[in-house]
């Protein structure tokens, strides 16, 4: 298996718990990351939830169904992907830090159905959506800007 991980850090100048709830409405995704178009959440959020969502992956409309594999308030919360175009887990790890939180991100992605040129290419492209989605995060938690 080909593995594609990307890490990033973003310290947000708000509670674990504050970070942790807007985090895990992931119907608020659209508001900060760049590919997300639709989520829905299937029940109340916690373990093993499935969630839904439709994004824009590599300049096409993509559907995923995710299920959440950590859900621990204020603390972590991750998913993995149970059916889509890109087979991948994300973790986010919420640690108290000052009067803020440092949110610890990373994605894991099986990239062994892509050619090896493709995946330099995605893996570049990635890390700077996800880098900027996370910025993005910061700025709206942090009331510096209004969502998108």
């Amino acid at each position: 298996m080909s593995l594609l991980r990307i890490e990033h850090t973003v310290r947000i100048d708000r509670s674990p718990a504050d970070v942790f709830i807007y985090l895990t409405d992931v119907e608020k995704l659209p508001e900060w990351q760049a590919s997300a178009l639709e989520v829905s959440v299937e029940g109340e959020m916690s373990l093993g939830t499935c969630i839904r969502e439709i994004r824009n992956f590599l300049g096409r409309r993509a559907e995923s169904t995710l299920e959440v594999t950590e859900y621990e308030p204020a603390r972590k919360f991750s998913l993995r992907v149970l059916s889509g175009p890109l087979p991948f887990e994300v973790r986010h790890a919420l640690t108290p830090e000052g009067e803020g939180t440092r949110v610890d991100w990373v994605a894991e992605a099986d990239t062994s159905r892509f050619p090896k040129l493709a995946v330099r290419m995605m893996a570049g492209t990635a890390e700077r959506q996800f880098k900027g989605d996370l910025e993005r995060l910061k700025r709206v938690l942090e009331g510096n800007t209004q969502p998108a």
